[in-house]
């Protein structure tokens, strides 16, 4: 086990290092392309649309509530994107080499939630930049984003594990991940939600998730422990259940791919 672990840092060393291979700017855009969307985003929201949705006596209250969101819902959505046809992206790897299918899967939440840290940083710098209030409830920060990593990885392998079987869950979870996004109030204001449809944001999993980040960056407010447990639950069901399934269906898996 430890073994593996291991390998899957080797793994996801190799992979941070050539996910901008060949370009120009080379490993920078790590850096450059959190900036570049924190930068449209404050743009399009507090200059050209003068949206502050009263939420803060700040020209830039809307673009930080959006911008929240946005990283938020990037690193969830990427590691589910890039989980969900692991086994058929890896087939070789996974066929040749005597090494747990999981392995390359812990590689790529590795990556990720380093490039997540990256991004959140920058975008608690771009509230430093603005001059916008900041607190020590931004510590929290690191343990939602810890449990909202869980919870990708949990979901990406259990779409990863039907893949194989299922062909068009290739297509069908790009599309799901659209309509999800825009069933989560982060582009809008979640009274816009409450008011007319409640049961979006009650049975929404992610929305348990970016609301706590907004209520950080908007209001400098820390979590309740309501939703602390809650997503502490959300994240360990997902992670188990991944876990069960994996061993279920991992032999089955390799035989057919």
């Amino acid at each position: 086990m430890k073994h593996n672990i291991l390998l899957a840092f080797g793994f996801a060393k190799r992979d941070f290092k050539e996910k901008y291979v060949g370009m120009g700017l080379g490993q920078l855009w790590f850096i450059l392309h959190p900036i570049i969307m924190i930068a449209i985003y404050s743009i399009i929201f507090s200059e050209l649309m003068k949206l502050k949705g009263n939420i803060h006596d700040n020209p830039y209250s809307y673009s930080v509530y959006v911008v929240s969101g946005i990283l938020a819902w990037t690193a969830f959505s990427t590691v589910i994107n890039r989980q969900h046809n692991i086994f058929t992206t890896r087939a070789g790897f996974i066929k040749k080499i005597n090494v747990p299918a999981y392995t390359y899967q812990l590689s790529i939440i590795i990556t990720e939630f380093l490039i997540f840290c990256i991004s959140m940083s920058l975008g608690v710098l771009f509230l430093v930049i603005i001059d916008y209030p900041l607190s020590w409830n931004f510590l929290w920060l690191l343990p939602i984003m810890v449990l909202q990593v869980i919870f990708s990885f949990g979901l990406g392998v259990i779409f990863s594990l039907f893949s194989p079987f299922i062909k068009d869950l290739k297509v069908v979870v790009p599309i799901a991940l659209q309509l999800w996004f825009w069933m989560t109030p982060i582009i809008y204001m979640k009274e816009i939600t409450a008011s007319k449809y409640p049961w979006i944001l009650t049975y929404n999993p992610f929305y348990q998730y970016v609301h706590l980040y907004q209520d950080i960056f908007v209001y400098s407010k820390a979590p309740s422990l309501d939703s602390l447990v809650s997503i502490t639950i959300i994240s360990f069901l997902t992670i188990v259940l991944a876990a069960y399934l994996y061993r279920k269906m991992v032999s089955t898996i390799k035989d057919i791919i």
